[in-house]
């Protein structure tokens, strides 16, 4: 499992760089890490740094192992949601943050310090999987071959995920474990029965399925802990690391006396009767609305109460914002009665279903962006002829950035430009609206302008206060939001905390002087009605969030059940006892040990890659180095092989990166600008080619959810290549056209020789090179996925003036950019199987290294 997720996060390198290598990056030093951040999060970073030491000596104590290593801290924003990355390589560990804050009701929302939660889950990930094996062989094989450790390699996911959630809980006093979403969700499955499987905690595709390792994961640990002592962690990792070669099922059962799946199934039985005694026939939940996909919601209701907006999130689908009515759903139900009579007509012996749903809702209006894109935070404007909602879009550099958007059912207008601003609520004129602008890891409100787009502060920028939610009173005059402050989530309304026991989140406005706020507390999620003092008006099996009050007097929210969230609706509701509360949760300091900052200067680091290609008529072997730097500013490789060596390498370091590639019969010197938009990007090449041959390239991309297309250009001195591809679903159609010189068909690309190398070369890896040649080429092609494959499936056509070729096939096709955080080249891979049409059979596998 663990190589498989290696895998996926080289192949996705691209979203691994923070801002780009071009920024003004700075490091700042301790005794044990280096942190690289660009000069926008410089205090952020220094928070962070000043907290790393004393974080890595209180993870060392819990673990049992102090590595030794100097730690790459990587500091950035690339998708504008909160995350961390821990990569244990033996030689050069790094950690990746991410600074973007995570609201309340979200699950790393319980946190005493955001900084502080962070650093102690990937701390865990790297202090535990530094720890070097004590056989010999692989000792030898770690500094040489594969710098992990057989903990990394062998453990499955959720004992990784889970082990690092465990401390994130015990040293912070906060984190997951001792959160009320964890206890909530893990209960509520178990009172359905629906608890994961042992072969579901790593990953599922249910609901929740990739969060099991950390929540069911952490839980299923502790219980291991509390049965068999507080050293049985520990003794895992020095039985996984022995000179004594093990596998993880023996060393697990070594220290716990059963295998983990048997354990499990215990833990199981356990955590299910206790759940089920805690169910209450109690319930003041309300009705069911509508039942709704995973991890939908954000629901908001008309002005006048006669509809509501809902962000549906289904699997494998782009995300919709959907308008229903709020009234009874008549004409649902008069189209299912008639369909039930019918049927019964049919087969009077046949018998009515039973229902215990309410029916789908026709949709009044529906959005899926052009992009397919997130809708987050739908918000009506007054008059209820429009609905402002946050996206996130790329910048330049392809990073994302949240804006608001407004939607009058037929058309959407952007309103900000990349203003990294979200989760607005308009005032009463719908001239301006209420918002939190998250930026270089602080967090703040401001009042946007809903024409021109203009943000001007309302709240200072803070990285200690993280502000969210903000909601204006019907009246205009008020502003209520929720602010993390002093260690737990506060409500403010007009900037004045209210007292109430337990977390807050998502307020919303019932009246000029009483609001619904979802509240946190003892392991519940329920509404509280607060004015002068909080009563809580709900008592539900699966939580209570995102309020959505209606003027008829109603309550929408939104509730858990196993299969995703659902809508319901809740009216007439009397005040309720006192459901728990949780006290404020202490903050920790520690000593400050920092050196810096000063402008990055990043230690080059040596990797070796091998590759290999063979087609008809080729086959060799590839051996190269790296040497580049963790940021990807430098990126050069020396390549040798059968046929011959090369050296080719990167600058990234300035707005337009420029590269060199010297190979036997010649160097290309190239430079390439790239620009990411909304619905596509840019990319502009040009060099020369032994010092005589001059060329330029542009490829235009453009996306949608649905549609894909590239239009991609080639000029020389005496050649134009011109290639247009788009797909749709699936299924993928390419023309390509060469014209001036003459061009040869065949063969397949090597690291040896740079792109403009093939030129006049029309690359097929199934046909031998210069099979055919001419000075007009037309060639296309069709390919459609296979379903639960990773190949696809392709017929091809290469035409010249007097000849022609077709060939069909499958071919696998992998393309990664450089990774510098794995230390490794970017790769195109191509393998597969065709056959020439009244010809053979033929398999090729190349890989073509690049910097």
């Amino acid at each position: 499992m663990r190589r498989a997720v290696w895998l996926v996060l080289w192949i996705v390198g691209p979203a691994l760089y923070a801002q780009p290598p071009s920024a003004d990056w700075r490091t700042v030093a301790t005794p044990h890490y280096r942190v690289h951040y660009p000069r926008e999060y410089e205090e952020w970073s220094l928070r962070a740094a000043e907290r790393l030491e004393s974080i890595r000596e209180e993870v060392a104590k819990e673990v049992g192992f102090t590595p030794p290593q100097t730690i790459d801290v990587i500091v950035m924003n690339p998708i504008a949601q909160p995350n961390g990355l821990a990569f244990p390589l033996l030689d050069t560990p790094r950690m990746i943050f991410f600074a973007e804050p995570p609201g309340p009701d979200e699950q790393l929302g319980a946190y005493a310090d955001w900084i502080d939660l962070l650093a102690v889950h990937e701390t865990t990930h790297l202090v535990h999987m530094l720890r070097p094996s004590r056989n010999p062989l692989t000792r030898l094989l770690e500094k040489s071959v594969l710098p992990l450790n057989p903990i990394t390699l062998r453990a499955p996911r959720w004992v990784l995920e889970g082990y690092a959630t465990v401390l994130e809980g015990r040293l912070t006093g906060a984190g997951r474990p001792n959160s009320t979403i964890r206890a909530l969700i893990l209960r509520r499955l178990a009172q359905s029965g629906r608890l994961p499987s042992y072969g579901q905690l790593n990953s599922s595709r249910q609901f929740l399925g990739m969060s099991m390792a950390y929540l069911m994961g952490s839980a299923y640990l502790e219980w291991l802990e509390k049965r068999s002592g507080p050293e049985s962690l520990r003794n895992l990792w020095l039985r996984m690391t022995a000179r004594h070669r093990r596998s993880f099922d023996e060393a697990f059962a070594g220290v716990f006396g059963e295998s983990a799946d048997r354990l499990y199934a215990r833990f199981v039985a356990e955590l299910t009767a206790s759940s089920v005694a805690m169910e209450s026939s109690e319930l003041q939940e309300g009705a069911l609305f509508q039942v709704t996909p995973r991890a939908s919601g954000s629901p908001a209701v008309s002005p006048d109460g006669s509809k509501i907006a809902v962000v549906i999130r289904a699997q494998d689908k782009p995300e919709k914002l959907v308008v229903w009515s709020t009234e009874a759903p008549e004409k649902e139900e008069k189209k299912f009665e008639e369909r039930v009579k019918k049927i019964l007509e049919r087969d009077p012996e046949d018998v009515a279903p039973v229902r215990t749903k309410p029916l789908p809702r026709d949709d009044l209006h529906s959005l899926t962006l052009l992009d397919g894109g997130d809708i987050d935070a739908p918000r009506w404007m007054r008059d209820g002829k429009s609905i402002v909602f946050s996206h996130r879009v790329p910048d330049a550099d392809g990073f994302l950035h949240w804006d608001l958007f407004r939607w009058d059912f037929e058309n959407v207008t952007r309103i900000t430009h990349l203003a990294d601003v979200r989760d607005a609520d308009p005032f009463p004129d719908g001239r301006e609206a209420i918002a939190v602008r998250n930026r270089f890891g602080k967090s703040q409100l401001v009042i946007v302008d809903l024409t021109t787009g203009d943000v001007r502060e309302k709240t200072t920028p803070s990285i200690e206060t993280v502000r969210t939610h903000p909601r204006v009173s019907p009246d205009g005059t008020r502003i209520a939001h929720v602010a993390h402050h002093e260690g737990r989530w506060t409500l403010f309304v007009d900037e004045k905390p209210m007292a109430i026991e337990g977390d807050a989140a998502t307020p919303e406005w019932l009246s000029d002087s009483e609001l619904v706020v979802t509240v946190f507390a003892g392991g519940f999620a329920e509404l509280y009605r607060v004015d002068s003092s909080a009563t809580p008006i709900t008592r539900s099996a699966g939580g209570a969030f995102e309020p959505a009050p209606s003027k008829d007097g109603r309550v929408f929210f939104m509730s858990i059940e196993p299969d995703g969230m659902v809508l319901r609706e809740l009216s007439g509701v009397g005040p309720l006892g006192p459901l728990g509360q949780i006290g404020p949760v202490g903050r920790r300091s520690g000593p400050r040990s920092l050196s810096g900052p000063i402008p990055a200067k990043l230690p080059l680091e040596w990797s070796w890659f091998l590759g290999t290609n063979h087609s008809p008529g080729e086959s060799e072997a590839e051996f190269g180095l790296r040497l580049g730097d963790v940021l990807g500013r430098l990126d050069a490789l020396l390549i040798g092989s059968t046929d011959g060596a090369a050296l080719a390498a990167v600058w990234r370091g300035w707005p337009v990166d420029v590269g060199a590639h010297i190979f036997k019969d010649g160097a290309e010197l190239r430079a390439s600008w790239t620009r990411h938009f909304p619905l596509g990007a840019v990319l502009l090449e040009g060099g020369v080619l032994t010092s005589e041959r001059l060329f330029a390239n542009a490829t235009l991309s453009a996306k949608q959810y649905r549609f894909r297309e590239t239009l991609h250009l080639a000029i020389d001195d005496e050649h134009v290549r011109a290639i247009a591809r788009g797909s749709y679903k699936g299924v993928s159609a390419q023309y390509q056209i060469d014209r001036g010189e003459e061009v040869t068909l065949g063969g397949l690309a090597t690291s040896i020789l740079p792109r403009s190398a093939y030129a006049l070369r029309v690359l097929d890896p199934a046909l031998p090179v210069a099979i055919l040649s001419g000075q007009d080429y037309d060639g296309w092609r069709v390919e459609t996925t296979v379903p639960s494959m990773p190949f696809t499936a392709f017929y091809q056509r290469h035409r010249f003036e007097h000849a022609q070729l077709s060939l069909a096939g499958l071919e696998l096709e992998l393309t990664s950019a450089a990774n510098p955080i794995l230390k490794v080249p970017g790769l195109d891979f191509t393998a597969g199987v065709a056959t020439v049409l009244d010809g053979d059979t033929k398999w090729w596998i190349g890989m073509r290294w690049r910097p």
